[in-house]
């Protein structure tokens, strides 16, 4: 008779946990990242026989009640919430954003609360770092996996090569010119045109091409500095077949001597090998690799995880690619708190894959917990039925055992 009071008991402790992990889903509702977690409720056997009659078995089975084996995790995808912040980040598909603390006890997480902090590292809200690789500037990886630093600017770079690229065109249809070209003469060019150059400590300066068709598909070409309009910074002859495409003349180099402090003068070559001559209108499209020193005005992640600078310089740098984590058995992570998950032992490695590859990396966006209100809530009633009844269960063991003790009356 005993037995029975114990077998109510485990029904009401396994059913009273079953409450608390209920109301842990609840409370968890508004969580980032969330994962909700249900329980596994397994029997216990209080007593089994098995007996023999005309060599037919025949089986007793007492049971003992229920127990918590274990708790699952949902990791079912939770729903998108918008937000303003570049650096909210939501993995859309399967995997974790991996953050490490400055231990170095690396964590994996679903919470993409992401933020700068004072050195530039991209860090969650407990100040954990965001793992991804550096990227060079043709956007490849480069180095072991690393926290991953936005640098707040970005120091001045000479200018040392300049590109006329397409569409550039010089007009075949204009007038020849004789004589010097003389930049306070416009008699004595046929187009002109400025661009943008640095030197060393970012400073500006204007460099102006002139252009002088001396003979059919010839032209001189002469570059001035600044103010200065009397002596050239470099000059040259471009050539050019009966189909408008260059034969020679590139590339030019200019000795330049840029306000810097320098010496010497600074060698700046000039690509024309793009520009054609054809009957069309004068274009000059040109591009340069220096600038002037930028400051940090944004940031911005892509769906493949891969994160630049936008500086004030108008240069956009390429910083790094996120890495997202998964896992053959995602059971096996255990909760440590704080929207965190490690792997039950060391001996589990991750499948560690660059943004893009296992989920696409959404931006401007927070995965939301992915606790469903209205099941909690029927399980809640469940189990509070389930307590009620297991109750209930005690209250008539009582009451025969009472009668048991009666009968001595």
């Amino acid at each position: 008779m005993l037995q029975s009071f114990y077998t109510a008991v485990s029904g009401l402790n396994g059913n009273q946990r079953w409450i608390d992990v209920i109301s842990d889903n609840i409370a968890n509702v508004n969580t980032i990242g969330f994962k909700s977690e249900r329980v596994t409720f397994e029997d216990l056997i209080a007593r089994s026989l098995t007996t023999f009659g005309n060599n037919v078995p025949k089986n007793t089975e007492i049971g003992g009640g229920s127990f918590i084996a274990l708790t699952t995790k949902d990791f079912s995808q939770g729903s998108f919430q918008t937000t303003t912040n570049p650096l909210d980040l939501a993995l859309d598909g399967e995997g974790f954003f991996i953050v490490k603390d400055n231990q170095g006890t690396v964590y994996y997480t679903r919470a993409g609360q992401f933020r700068l902090d004072a050195d530039g590292n991209i860090v969650n809200v407990d100040g954990l770092k965001l793992q991804g690789w550096k990227l060079d500037s043709a956007g490849n990886i480069v180095g072991a996996l690393d926290k991953i630093n936005v640098p707040y600017s970005v120091l001045p770079k000479v200018t040392t090569k300049i590109n006329l690229v397409e569409p550039t065109n010089l007009d075949s249809r204009v007038n020849t010119i004789t004589g010097t070209i003389n930049p306070t003469d416009p008699t004595t060019f046929n187009y002109a045109n400025s661009m943008t150059i640095y030197d060393s400590l970012g400073n500006p300066h204007t460099l102006t091409f002139y252009f002088q068709k001396s003979a059919a598909n010839t032209w001189n070409v002469a570059a001035y500095l600044d103010n200065n309009t009397t002596t050239p910074v470099g000059n040259g002859t471009l050539t050019f077949d009966t189909n408008g495409k260059l034969t020679g003349g590139s590339p030019i180099t200019l000795n330049i001597t840029l306000t810097n402090g320098a010496t010497s003068p600074q060698s700046v070559t000039v690509d024309f090998s793009q520009i054609k001559q054809v009957a069309s209108d004068f274009i000059f499209y040109a591009n340069q690799d220096g600038f002037a020193k930028g400051d940090l005005i944004g940031v911005s992640v892509a769906e493949d995880g891969v994160v630049r600078g936008m500086y004030s310089n108008g240069k956009v740098e390429l910083i790094a690619r996120l890495a997202v984590a998964t896992f053959k058995d995602k059971e096996m992570l255990v909760r440590k708190g704080n929207n965190l998950y490690v792997p039950n032992t060391q001996s589990y490695t991750p499948i560690i894959t660059p943004g893009g590859i296992l989920s696409k990396v959404r931006s401007g966006f927070l995965e939301m917990s992915n606790v469903d209100i209205s099941r909690e809530f029927i399980n809640l009633i469940t189990a509070q039925r389930a307590y009620q009844a297991n109750a209930r269960v005690i209250t008539t063991d009582d009451q025969v055992l009472q009668e048991a003790m009666n009968l001595k009356r």
